[in-house]
Formats: structure tokens, C-alpha cells, sequence
């Protein structure tokens, strides 16, 4: 069982830098995070033609909403019903004053008496972008994709974006990169099946599953330049955006982030 306190973590994080940087990558500079979230948009609208949406009658739960990066992202699709999640107070207030239209929940997605709230069963797509890596308690973790299963309806679909490495299992304090087979074998006892898993990134996120030595000198290059001078921020992230475009197309394992659909078994 971890000691690490998510929310008070976040809490702290989002007062002090209630930002696309505040939860972005922290170091490489605001513009180096709005090119990461252009790649991001892009990697969001292919991953949800894979998903029969019909728009009119399509409810939405984002887990883990942040500054609502990824609200706006759904309510552009002219979805009937979006809402939002997030373990921090600071967030959801944020996000009822920036969408009044939509409606938001403060809960951790791992507490079953907090998800309770919501109407099980009854979710069409749930979202969770870049959060499960930082639930370090695998049982939280677990309960977590057990938690969204229920919330879905017989035919909904879960997608998120994780770190699938094929090396073992990495922590740190606040996040952790789990090993593929460990994440599916979570994935199947929580009653989901993976239907489809595509590179979010390869140039443009720290390589946690690269094999050889060139993408990690990449992206340590680009972490030098920036941290030398911010200034480098946009210019490096202007330049590895197409490239990003092209190979996360082209590639169907990644070294870094990966964007993944499943469907309830």
C-alpha cells in the first residue's frame, strides 16, 4: 500500500499552475505542452473514429478533467451528454465556472463509496487521459478499472492512454509505469478487452519503452536545449509535431504514451 496522498498532490500542483503546463510535463515550458496537446487533439479525434458514436444520444464521462482539455475536446463533437471528474477540488471548481453547461464531480476514481454518486451503468464512453499512471497503489489501480466498468453500459467503451512497457514494472513516487502484461491481466479481471492500442507519442514524451539508445538521446537532447533556454521550447516543439503526426500514424507500438480502447467483456 502506497503513502502517496494523490490529492493532496494534485491540489497543490493545480493552486500553484492551473495550466495546460500545471498538468503537462513540467520543465520543458508552456509552449513545449501546447505542442504536446496539438499531438494530443490530433490522437484523440483518430482514436474516436474506432468508436460508433451517435452523438445525439452519446453520454460521456472524462475522468480526471483537469483543466478540461479534453471537455472541450468531446463537447466539439456535438456529444448530447459530457461530464467530468476530478480527485481535486480546485479542478472541478474550475471547470463548472469554464463549462456551466456541463456538470462535474469531485471523487477518486479508485473509492467505490465515491463513485457510488454517480449513475451506474448508464455511461456510453468514459474517458481517462493520462491519469491511471499516477494511481501508484495497485490495488487503487484496480479498483479504479473496476469502478469504470460498472459506470459503463453493456456496450461502452473505456479509453485511456497509459504506458504499456515491456520491461518490468517502473515507480516513482507519484507515478508508475506498469508492464503491458501486468496492465491487460488488470485490465481482463476488471471485465475489459482491448480492441485497439496505438502510439500517442514517440518523439515528443520521455521514451519509458524505447529498445535502443536513439529515441532516448532525442528526447534528452530536447530536455538539454529547453532547460537551457526556454525560448527553445516552441522551436523544438514546432519541429517534432509533424514528425509526431506521421510515425504515430505509422507505428503500432510506441515508445512512450499510447492510446488504447476497450470494450466491456
Amino acid at each position: 500500500m502506497s503513502d502517496f496522498n494523490a490529492k493532496e498532490y494534485w491540489e497543490k500542483r493545480l493552486k500553484n499552475d492551473y495550466s495546460l503546463h500545471g498538468v503537462g510535463y513540467i520543465g520543458l515550458g508552456e509552449e513545449y505542452n501546447k505542442w504536446m496537446y496539438k499531438v494530443r487533439t490530433r490522437i484523440f479525434k483518430r482514436a474516436i473514429k474506432k468508436i460508433s458514436l451517435n452523438n445525439s444520444s452519446t453520454n460521456v464521462l472524462d475522468i480526471g478533467s483537469g483543466t478540461g482539455f479534453y471537455i472541450d475536446l468531446w463537447n466539439k463533437q456535438k456529444i448530447k451528454n459530457v461530464e467530468g471528474a476530478d480527485i481535486t477540488q480546485v479542478a472541478v471548481e474550475n471547470l463548472k465556472e469554464k463549462f456551466p453547461e456541463n456538470n462535474f464531480y469531485c471523487l477518486d476514481i479508485s473509492s467505490s463509496n465515491d463513485v457510488k454518486t454517480l449513475n451506474q451503468g448508464t455511461y456510453d464512453v468514459i474517458s481517462i487521459f493520462d491519469v491511471l499512471f499516477h494511481i501508484v497503489d495497485d490495488e487503487k489501480f484496480l479498483n479504479a478499472l473496476k469502478n469504470i466498468n460498472a459506470l459503463l453500459n453493456k456496450n461502452g467503451k473505456l479509453i485511456l492512454t497509459d504506458n504499456f512497457i515491456h520491461d518490468k514494472t517502473f515507480r516513482s513516487q507519484h507515478h508508475v509505469s506498469r508492464n503491458i502484461d501486468e496492465f491487460y491481466n488488470a485490465l481482463n479481471e476488471a471485465g475489459f478487452k482491448v480492441e485497439y492500442r496505438k502510439p500517442a507519442f514517440v518523439f515528443m514524451n520521455a521514451p519509458v519503452d524505447a529498445r535502443g539508445k536513439f529515441l532516448k538521446w532525442i528526447w534528452v537532447t530536447q530536455e538539454k536545449l529547453i532547460y537551457r533556454n526556454k525560448r527553445f521550447s516552441s522551436i523544438v516543439g514546432s519541429f517534432f509535431y509533424p514528425l509526431e503526426l506521421l510515425f504515430t500514424k505509422l507505428k503500432t507500438e510506441g515508445p512512450s504514451t499510447e492510446i488504447v480502447i476497450c470494450s466491456k467483456k
